[in-house]
């Protein structure tokens, strides 16, 4: 009796084993990937020696971009090295085969510390209908600085994922800017 119990067990485990060890996809609750998710990695402002040229804030109060090569890198970045600081000033012209940046940039009021991580975050990039889409969140800055600077939000996505069409900037649910390509 004992013997059956240890098999019957033994068989159970290894049935329960199977079944975790292939995986959720076989359940019916799991979902497919969904095609107009286009996978993106945000850039930190202070990655590259630089900074977003200047446009005319007045006019234009959030500026946006697509950046497809290292030309139209040089076309909006300006580079600012410095002694002893050894970030390249951009990403090399191979990593524009793989890579595209999205660009959303504003002049504010300076942020502190604790905000500034805070100002831009980014929430998706989704590509329907041919028309590239980046929803993101904007947080003025409450820091009540004397003085402003022009801070940014940059995003890197596949370059195979995107190829042509309108890019449409919504800020806070709310088209800021359109790009047609």
């Amino acid at each position: 009796m004992r013997k059956t119990i240890r098999v019957s067990m033994q068989w159970m485990l290894a049935a329960a084993t199977m079944v975790s060890a292939g995986g959720c996809s076989m359940m019916p609750w799991s979902e497919q990937e969904d095609p107009t998710v286009i996978p993106f990695k945000t850039v930190l402002s202070g990655s590259y020696q630089g900074f977003v040229k200047n446009w005319d804030d007045q006019r234009q109060p959030v500026f946006c971009t697509l950046i497809r090569s290292r030309a139209e890198w040089d076309e909006w970045m300006q580079p600012a090295p410095t002694m002893g600081d050894r970030r390249p000033t951009g990403p090399s012209s191979d990593h524009f085969e793989r890579k595209q940046y999205l660009l959303v940039a504003r002049t504010m009021t300076a942020p502190d510390a604790a905000e500034r991580p805070h100002v831009f975050t980014p929430l998706s990039v989704r590509l329907r209908d041919g028309t590239l889409r980046l929803n993101y969140l904007y947080r003025a800055p409450a820091s009540g600085a004397s003085y402003r600077i022009k801070d940014y939000l940059m995003v890197s996505i596949p370059k195979d994922r995107y190829t042509t069409g309108p890019v449409v900037f919504y800020e806070n649910d709310r088209k800021v800017c359109e790009i047609n390509r």
